[in-house]
């Protein structure tokens, strides 16, 4: 209990200063978040809520790499296997490139490639690479806090599969000069 007075105490500090921040060079920056996955009908599984993890590094201002991490259950659309549940991970690793907006409204783009994993049947997993793209908007509540949304596209070149993730996370940023 100690220690989430400390954390919440913190959160409430950070959340009450009154400076904004924008994307710096050399800061990193930690994602958590959730969103709805909308999978390809050729998929055969039921969209999805999606609980997601993301760590970034900023190389500058605009320019700046990310690693997401997301996991699902979603249940099959076949008719043999109607209802059997399916559990998924989605791994990206993109570019990112933020554009200067505002002092605490900043949108960005991100490309990059990835890998679906599906386990079916519980035993065996099936990772399809894939190629993806986006668009997203963060918000600064201050120096080291800022909210996010976006919309991602992932397509699985293998059966031209086109997955659509939208999501919103919260992001906590170090800056490491």
């Amino acid at each position: 209990m100690k220690y989430g007075k400390i954390i919440l105490g913190s959160l409430i500090a950070a959340l009450a200063s009154s400076s904004y921040a924008a994307t710096k060079a050399n800061s990193v920056d930690f994602t958590l978040g959730g969103g709805y996955a909308y999978f390809s009908s050729k998929r055969h599984i039921q969209n999805a809520g999606v609980g997601f993890g993301a760590l970034a590094y900023n190389f500058t201002n605009h320019w700046g790499i990310e690693g997401l991490l997301g996991g699902f259950n979603s249940k099959s659309n076949y008719t043999n296997t109607y209802h059997q549940q399916v559990k998924g991970a989605m791994f990206a690793i993109d570019g990112l490139y933020h554009f200067s907006y505002s002092p605490s409204l900043e949108p960005y783009l991100l490309a990059g490639v990835g890998v679906i994993g599906l386990n079916p049947s519980g035993n065996e997993a099936h990772n399809q690479g894939n190629i993806n793209a986006g668009v997203g908007l963060q918000w600064f509540v201050n120096q080291v806090v800022a909210f996010r949304v976006e919309g991602r596209d992932f397509y699985t070149i293998t059966g031209g599969k086109n997955d659509v993730m939208i999501d919103a996370g919260l992001k906590f940023i170090w800056d490491l000069c």
